[in-house]
């Protein structure tokens, strides 16, 4: 059976739409040069927005831009007080180091949930912003009834915006979970293990029908385009069909992940609100 989250999207966008009627919310995406994917994620952030009520600006840095300048314009995001949001829309041109980026804004203000401080309050499971996309995920499973707890939990991908963070969460939820990377001995017979698997690696169609059980849950977190520009996910669709339940691709987790994103910003304005 294919799951989808355009229910869960509606549901947190009348949620993040009553609470844009008691605090004032604004978010900036700060997004360097242009790249087709990163445009339709914006574009998707865009219409959220409007659908809610809330101001989005983009401000587009040309590709040339160094270092010293972004993190000059971070700055005066950070001490703007009538901003309570910032985006980093990735990928970064690479003469720009990524990490330290994302090190310069604000924690009150990062509403991708991606700074240390913010990552380092995920293990003390303290309440706060999280990464987007495992909480995404994590919705998506409870939304849908899905048992965490005593689940062995397979995550195929170890980045420190998704695979890293979800396995935090997962074993919060008190699932018993295995990280697989490129490094891993005997990838196959980890994901075989698995009653739940999240793919998460970025690389279309990696798991095949013969790398899964029967029955299993396949959460596909990855976001890839074919060369006619179609999304596809990490999983291959006969595998999707061999798992009890599965994630569709388009339409599954991605959808949720902008709503996340705008659930986070509900957070920081509240938390922001009380300071």
């Amino acid at each position: 059976m294919l799951i989808y989250g355009k229910e869960i999207r509606e549901s947190v966008k009348e949620e993040v739409k009553r609470a844009a009627q008691e605090h004032q919310m604004k978010m900036t995406i700060i997004q360097v040069g242009e790249e087709g994917p990163s445009a339709a994620y914006i574009n998707g952030i865009r219409n959220f927005a409007r659908d809610v009520g809330i101001d989005v600006t983009v401000l587009n840095f040309a590709s040339e831009i160094s270092e010293a300048e972004l993190l000059a314009k971070i700055d005066d995001l950070n001490r703007d007080p009538g901003l309570t949001g910032i985006m980093l829309q990735k990928p970064l041109p690479v003469h720009i180091n990524a990490d330290l980026v994302v090190n310069a804004i604000d924690y009150h203000k990062d509403v991708e949930g991606i700074h240390p401080f913010n990552l380092g309050r995920l293990l003390t499971k303290e309440h706060g912003v999280k990464p987007t996309t495992p909480k995404a995920v994590i919705r998506m499973l409870k939304a849908h009834d899905i048992d965490i707890e005593g689940q062995k939990v397979t995550i195929v991908g170890r980045s420190t915006i998704l695979g890293g963070p979800l396995a935090v969460m997962m074993i919060a939820e008190n699932g018993t979970v295995t990280v697989c990377h490129t490094r891993t001995r005997d990838l196959i017979q980890e994901i075989r293990n698995a009653d739940i698997v999240v793919a998460a690696m970025g690389k279309m169609n990696f798991i095949t029908a013969d790398m899964v059980k029967e029955n299993s849950v396949i959460i596909d977190a990855g976001i890839n385009f074919d060369e006619n520009g179609k999304m596809m996910g990490d999983v291959h669709p006969e595998a999707r069909a061999k798992a009890r339940v599965a994630s569709a691709v388009p339409g599954g987790v991605g959808v949720i992940t902008v709503a996340e994103l705008f659930d986070n910003l509900r957070i920081l304005a509240e938390r922001n609100q009380g300071r």
